[in-house]
C-alpha cells in the first residue's frame, strides 16, 4: 500500500541504524506496540530504544516468545520493572 512503510533491521532492534525513529516521529506516532520472537534480544533491545527515545511502549506479552517460558517470564518481568507495558494482545486497544 501506498501508505505503508518497510524498515530492514540488521541488528536486534528495530531502531538501530534503520530509519525506522525518523519515520515514527513524521507520522507524530508516541508508542510503539512490538510482537515478535527472541524476547530477550530483538523484542527487549527495541523496547528500551523506545523508552530511550520518549515512547509510550507495550510489549503483546502472548505474540512474543523466548526458548523457554522462565526466559519468557524474566525478560517481561525485567521490562515491566523499566515502566514497559506488559500486556495481552486481546487488551490491547489503540
Amino acid at each position: 500500500k501506498e501508505d505503508e512503510h518497510k524498515v530492514v533491521k540488521y541488528r536486534f532492534s528495530a531502531f538501530f541504524q534503520t530509519r525506522l525513529n525518523m519515520l515514527l516521529q513524521r507520522m507524530k506516532v508516541d508508542t510503539v506496540v512490538l510482537v515478535g520472537v527472541q524476547t530477550p534480544n530483538c523484542i527487549r533491545t527495541a523496547a528500551y530504544d523506545a523508552v530511550s527515545l520518549d515512547y509510550h511502549t507495550v510489549v503483546l506479552h502472548d505474540a512474543t516468545a523466548s526458548k523457554s517460558p522462565e526466559v519468557q517470564a524474566a525478560n517481561l518481568q525485567d521490562m515491566a520493572d523499566a515502566q514497559i507495558k506488559i500486556i495481552a494482545v486481546d487488551d490491547w486497544k489503540p
